[in-house]
């Protein structure tokens, strides 16, 4: 599935499948970067969270972990036994939400992201109000493995 047709189609309670493992959405939040752009974020069952890449035509899942790096963060970064290169950092504010309400309208935050060769993904995120850690590590999915039931 295309990151466009995704966007027009995804919506809270829609059942998604990734890669043959299904969940449900429970939360779907259009987070505006500074640049005006956007992307989807959407939280999932089973503590995932899935989100959209428009510019790679690919979809992210991630789940919620800790991490022991502080800023400023390095161009490189061991975690779980991997090489992650930096790929970019970000500022991201939540303008629109559907569905419980996980992360508010306006809560915003920066986040820098790293990849390793085998497509696993973190991505380091502080939380603008609180300053807290908000961590993700999972990995990138292909667009063909992604359907919506």
């Amino acid at each position: 599935m295309q990151v466009t047709e995704f966007r027009s189609k995804i919506k809270p309670n829609t059942k998604l499948s990734v890669d043959g493992k299904d969940f449900v959405v429970k939360e779907v939040v259009r987070f505006r970067f500074d640049d005006g752009s956007f992307y989807i974020k959407c939280f999932l069952s089973d503590d995932y969270v899935f989100a959209d890449d428009l510019n790679e035509n690919t979809f992210l899942l991630v789940k919620e972990t800790k991490t022991p790096f502080q800023q400023p963060f390095p161009k490189k970064l061991d975690f779980d036994g991997k090489e992650f290169s930096f790929l970019y950092t970000a500022h991201a504010i939540a303008e629109e939400i559907q569905g419980k309400e996980i992360f508010k309208k306006g809560d915003s935050e920066r986040f820098w992201d790293y990849k390793a060769e085998d497509d696993s993904y973190l991505s380091l995120g502080i939380g603008d109000k609180t300053n807290e850690r908000l961590d993700f590590y999972g990995r990138v999915v292909r667009n063909d493995g992604i359907e919506l039931k």
